[in-house]
This record gives structure tokens, C-alpha cells and sequence, in this order.
């Protein structure tokens, strides 16, 4: 059975450092495709799944690469072609089967599990087989195995940094504005965090005619950047109290609220100045996980709607798609928020992005 060499970043646990080690990878599983990796997103959900991921593991989830090699019964892709990895889905569930990837029943997983559908692990050290198929890539390595069906083609007139930065943060932020909150022309939204995820909402409500875009954040050169990107109101809530800021300003309210931080006290101010009938969505949930630790009673007396966002409500090959040519167009200056790293300095990328002076890193494979 043919295997393939490459170097990754293995995590031996979860409080070590990144250490890039050689490793193998194969055989290949029917509908699966070997990439060669040419560059990954590094995300927040990566720095979360050291604890959710058993170690030691292959993590990385926005790989972008070349297809190299095709399993058995791979269909629309081939060698040569230039892919963005995105997020994973059994293809089989019922989600699956009516169009709903992101809502794929085994979604969690297949991301998290360190493994395939089948329990086997496509990463082998010194022969041992460890914790790897991470979103079903494990994209932090020179070559990945990947299901055909996670595979959007991508445009090779769009820089690798770009299309890295695309496959989940900047899909979830712009999937959120577009499939979930559905903003439109002369529509408001307010964006809690400006970090990756937050900064594509705000680039994507400007495309889509919002004529009030309200950032809030704690550091004054993301808000900076925010109104550089489109937001016509940017709020410290350091500084300021932010649903006085707001309904000062906007006595009843903002119609649309997305909150990128999970924090409690972001939660009970969105309810404080959603507009009567607004929607208010969230990509994570304040901890404790259990509760959700604000009082729903505003939310009902206001006829709010609560939103969950996964994956930004996304089929990965439409949103991606959308995205290529409104980059191409120049309305969405994703490279503003990006910044790459070489592969070996994966560590200095993590924790540049963690004290917030990296907004979006991305690993160029060498």
C-alpha cells in the first residue's frame, strides 16, 4: 500500500509547542485526495482544539495545495488542480443529502475526533499511526489527505495567502452577514470582536448596502481597521458603554447583531440594542457552555430571534466561489487582514495572533 513522506507540526500534547517532525501519510481511502499543502490559515479554533483533539496530533483546517494523487472512486478533481480544503462532511447523513453540508450530522466528529469516519488515522510516526484528520486535513504539514467532497477549486490568479485565509474564520464572518443574518441594502448590523471572523462580516455588510455598520472591540488599531474595511461606527468597549453608544445613536436599535467572542457581557448588550423583530447570531457561546447566561426575557419581549452559526450557514463551493470574485473585484480586501509566517515559525504565528498583533496568520509551507 503506497504511502507518501512529509514534514508536520505534531502537538504531543496540549500544553506543548508545535514540533515539525517527519511523518507519512496513506493509503489512501476511496474518495480521498493527496495535496500537496503550499500554505494553511491558522484559526482560533486551532488554539481551542488542544484540548479537544487527542494528542499527539496533526491540527491545521485552512489548508490551500495542489492535488497530487486520487484514491479510488474520486470524481471532480484531478492532479495538478489547485484546491482550497474545506470544512467536513460524511455525505451520507440527511444534511448531507439535501445540500446542508454544514449542518452534516457528523460534522463535530469528523473535526475534532482526530480520525476518520471509519476510526482510522491517515498520519503515521515512525510507524504508529497518531491523532490526525483533523477537519478531515491536518492541514499544519507539507502534504494532506483530504476527501474530494471538502475540495473548492480555486483560481490561480488569487495569492495563496488569500485563498488560506478564506476556508473557515473569513467563511463563517461572511456566511454569517449572507446566509444567516441576511443583511441587506440600507440594512444595520453591529459586529461584536473584530478579530478574523468579525472584519469579514464588516467587509461583507459593506458589499451587501448595509448603510450602518457599528465594530466593537477592546483594541483601538482593530477598530481603527474596521472603519478602513467598511464599519461607519466603531465603539471601544473599553471606553464606553456600549448600548448607550449605540442608542444614542440609533434610538431603536440595530436590526442585525453578530457577536464573534462568546462573552457573557457581550450577549446581555446585544439584547440591550437589538431593534424589536432583529436577529442576533453567534459563532461561539459564553462559558460556561451549559447556560447561556443571559436573561431571555428581553430577547421575547423584543420578538428577537437567536441565531446559531456554524460554518457560516455555508456550501463551501457557492460562499467560497462568491468570495474569489469579489476579491478579484476588489471589494474584499482580505490581504489588509492577513499576515504570513513561515512554516517553521508556526509558534511565533500562534502567539502573535493570541496578543492580538496578528489578525489573520497564514503558514507558507516551504
Amino acid at each position: 500500500m503506497k504511502t507518501w513522506p512529509a514534514v508536520a507540526a505534531v502537538l504531543e500534547s496540549p500544553d506543548a509547542s508545535f514540533a515539525l517532525q517527519p511523518v507519512d501519510l496513506g493509503p489512501l481511502a476511496s474518495g480521498e485526495v493527496l495535496v500537496r499543502v503550499l500554505a494553511s490559515g491558522v484559526c482560533g479554533t486551532d488554539t481551542e482544539a488542544r484540548e479537544l483533539t487527542p494528542t499527539p496530533s496533526v491540527l491545521g483546517h485552512e489548508g490551500v495545495g495542489i492535488v497530487e494523487e486520487l484514491g479510488p472512486d474520486v470524481t471532480g478533481v484531478a492532479p495538478g488542480d489547485l484546491v482550497v480544503m474545506s470544512y467536513p462532511s460524511c455525505g451520507a447523513c440527511a444534511g448531507c443529502l439535501r445540500g446542508t453540508r454544514w449542518l452534516c450530522e457528523h460534522n463535530w466528529s469528523l473535526s475534532f475526533d482526530g480520525k476518520r469516519g471509519d476510526g482510522s488515522q491517515p498520519v503515521h510516526r515512525d510507524g504508529v499511526p497518531i491523532s490526525s484528520a483533523y477537519f478531515q486535513q491536518s492541514s499544519f504539514s507539507t502534504r494532506a489527505v483530504v476527501p474530494a467532497r471538502s475540495l473548492v477549486l480555486a483560481p490561480s490568479d488569487i495569492p495563496l495567502p488569500v485563498l488560506a485565509a478564506l476556508p473557515c474564520g473569513v467563511l463563517t464572518g461572511v456566511g454569517a452577514v449572507l446566509n444567516v443574518l441576511k443583511v441587506a441594502p440600507g440594512d444595520s448590523l453591529s459586529v461584536i470582536g473584530t478579530g478574523a471572523v468579525g472584519l469579514a462580516a464588516i467587509m461583507a455588510a459593506k458589499i451587501l448596502g448595509a448603510t450602518t455598520i457599528v465594530a466593537i472591540d477592546v483594541h483601538p488599531g482593530r477598530l481603527e481597521l474596521s472603519r478602513q474595511l467598511g464599519a461607519t461606527l466603531a465603539i471601544s468597549a473599553a471606553e464606553q458603554d456600549v448600548p448607550e453608544a449605540i442608542l444614542q445613536q440609533f434610538p431603536e436599535g440595530i436590526r442585525a447583531v453578530l457577536d464573534t467572542t462568546g462573552r457573557q457581557s457581550s450577549w446581555s448588550d446585544a439584547v440591550a440594542y437589538l431593534q424589536r423583530g432583529g436577529d442576533f447570531a453567534f459563532v461561539t457561546t459564553p462559558e460556561p457552555v451549559e447556560t447561556y447566561g443571559f436573561p431571555p426575557f428581553p430577547l421575547f419581549l423584543k420578538c428577537g430571534s437567536l441565531h446559531t452559526v456554524l460554518l457560516g450557514g455555508a456550501n463551501a463551493q457557492d460562499t467560497l466561489t462568491t468570495l474569489f470574485e469579489w476579491y478579484r473585484q476588489g471589494e474584499f480586501p482580505v490581504d489588509d487582514i492577513v499576515r504570513t509566517y513561515a512554516f517553521e515559525d508556526i509558534e511565533i504565528a500562534f502567539a502573535q495572533s493570541a496578543a492580538g498583533e496578528t489578525i489573520k496568520p497564514v503558514l507558507l509551507m516551504p
